[in-house]
């Protein structure tokens, strides 16, 4: 048995090899249903497959078609993202779909794909590539973590140029009959053996073209900026009962928790109450400490924002994690 060589490695068949053995058994990898897929790539953004995964199931539950969400309420489609955080993701996921409605069909190309709303150049190549095989690199945070190390792109990660470098390069390493197996294959990579820290060099299939594993300085890459410090902020929820009733605002679209319905806020400076609940919540650039006071309700500001929900109403609203930890603790839910 003739032993391969370095010189004689093909990175694109071991990829494709690998992946046909290891693959993980997601069920968006059952066929090319565009719709599955992007729904999948929506989630999955900021969101571990983990903690994604219901989410995922429970949309394709309640809405099995891309017409079917598009038709939907947006409060119901609210209700059902709260918790996954990054709200605008699910209002652009609505909004597309209603836009791939009126247009008919899936658009193939990511150059069509990416002018729609909550669609970047990642997603869009993922879709492009797993559905209609398209010879185009997905490039996300996994992907970008093994592309930099396979070649040591010593550019910082967040550069456009960088990301121009990596794309050109990528695109060998893509079976131009399966490109969305290798970029499938990639991904995983980076889930599963090229991770952040203690990658498991040995498992993984480009290993013996490595130059980050050549050199033994996995970890160095991908080069990031340093990281900025959290704002840390104090915000205050005003809580109104009112013949069991409560009085909740609609965020406004922009911002945090944005389209969920929310406790009135003030992030002002307010005396906290020995008896007030309070919690800590992080989010990417802040970290919150909450304060939730019980107000009297002849105190409710006359303003059309504040709205009146019973109990079981509430349970069916999209609710930031904080306020509906709020109803846990007081044991309403």
């Amino acid at each position: 048995m003739t032993e391969t060589t370095i010189q004689d490695f093909n990175a694109k068949d071991s990829l494709i090899e690998w992946f046909d053995h290891h693959r993980r058994p997601l069920p968006w990898r059952k066929d090319s249903n565009p719709y599955a897929i992007w729904l999948s790539e929506i989630i999955l953004q900021q969101t571990r497959v983990d903690q994604g995964l219901p989410y995922w199931e429970r949309f394709m539950a309640t809405f099995p078609t891309v017409e079917s969400l598009a038709n939907a309420p947006s409060d119901q489609v609210m209700a059902l993202w709260a918790g996954l955080g990054y709200y605008s993701r699910a209002r652009n996921l609505h909004r597309t779909a209603q836009l791939i409605q009126e247009r008919g069909s899936f658009p193939s190309q990511s150059s069509e794909l990416v002018k729609l709303p909550g669609i970047g150049p990642y997603t869009a190549a993922a879709i492009a590539s797993i559905c209609f095989k398209e010879l185009s690199p997905a490039l996300d945070g996994n992907a970008l973590r093994v592309y930099s190390r396979y070649f040591a792109i010593a550019d910082r990660i967040d550069r456009s140029s960088t990301l121009a470098t990596i794309r050109a390069q990528a695109i060998p390493v893509l079976d131009a009959h399966r490109p969305g197996d290798s970029n499938q294959a990639i991904m995983d990579l980076g889930a599963r053996i090229c991770t952040p820290t203690q990658p498991k060099c040995p498992e993984c299939p480009l290993h013996r073209q490595c130059e980050a594993f050549r050199r033994g300085t996995m970890e160095s890459f991908p080069v990031k900026p340093s990281k900025k410090a959290p704002n840390v902020e104090d915000w205050h929820f005003h809580i109104y009962v009112d013949q069991g009733k409560f009085g909740l605002e609609k965020r406004v679209d922009q911002g945090i928790w944005g389209g969920l319905w929310s406790f009135p806020v003030a992030i002002a400076p307010e005396a906290a109450t020995a008896t007030a609940l309070r919690c800590t919540h992080l989010l990417s650039h802040k970290k919150l400490t909450l304060f939730f006071h019980e107000k009297d309700v002849v105190k409710v500001p006359m303003t059309p924002a504040v709205q009146w929900f019973s109990l079981e109403e509430v349970k069916n609203l999209g609710l930031p994690v904080p306020i509906r930890w709020w109803f846990e603790e007081k044991n309403y839910f």
